[in-house]
């Protein structure tokens, strides 16, 4: 299994960002968006780290933050992080708790893409040159075909049936060709560290 040359693949094959893109990973240190990070700095892709602390899992979520702070202190990277009140939002909006951490996060997300002052911040050099601006999720094989899967019994039709789209706007799942397995099999030939939920 090469990860790193079908990873380099699928980003030529569908179009998915240049080298002289920022590029803004999600990042919740799990073991998806540590093995995305690392092949992304592996490969000479200028990126930044995002992280959300949606408060939802007490010392869990703030080891996690912690983890991905030690994360991008340890390779020098510029990263972005934003605590929620994710109970209250899904209470005054009449959400579940699970989609009011998706908009919370996809609105954050949005903001870093577009406000020029806050991506500029994660921009590793001082003068930022980069083409265009793009949020990473590592979305991999495996969501997908839960999220076809789930479509299929909602019965949405042959639309839902496409499932996770790789390239939508500024966002970019650059993961989806490869299973769970592979990637934590990459992790571990790596000795990537990364958190368990």
């Amino acid at each position: 299994m090469d990860l790193p040359k079908r990873f380099i693949e699928f980003i030529h094959k569908n179009n998915l960002f240049q080298k002289n893109d920022l590029l803004i990973i999600a990042v919740s240190g799990g073991v998806d968006s540590t093995a995305l990070c690392h092949l992304c700095g592996t490969l000479g892709f200028s990126f930044a780290m995002a992280h959300c602390n949606f408060k939802l899992r007490g010392e869990e979520s703030d080891r996690d933050e912690q983890f991905v702070k030690d994360f991008a202190a340890e390779y020098t990277l510029k990263l972005a992080i934003k605590t929620f009140e994710t109970e209250a939002y899904a209470k005054e909006h009449k959400v579940s708790i699970q989609l009011a951490a998706r908009e919370l996060r996809y609105a954050w997300f949005k903001e870093l893409v577009e406000d020029n002052a806050d991506a500029c911040q994660l921009c590793s050099s001082e003068k930022p040159v980069h083409a265009k601006k793009y949020l990473l999720t590592a979305h991999h094989a495996d969501d997908n075909i839960e999220t076809v899967l789930l479509n299929f019994m909602k019965g949405t039709g042959l639309n839902g049936l496409t499932g996770i789209p790789q390239k939508r706007g500024y966002l970019i799942r650059p993961l989806l060709f490869a299973s769970k397995d592979e990637i934590v099999q990459y992790a571990n030939e790596h000795n990537l560290a990364f958190v368990e939920d």
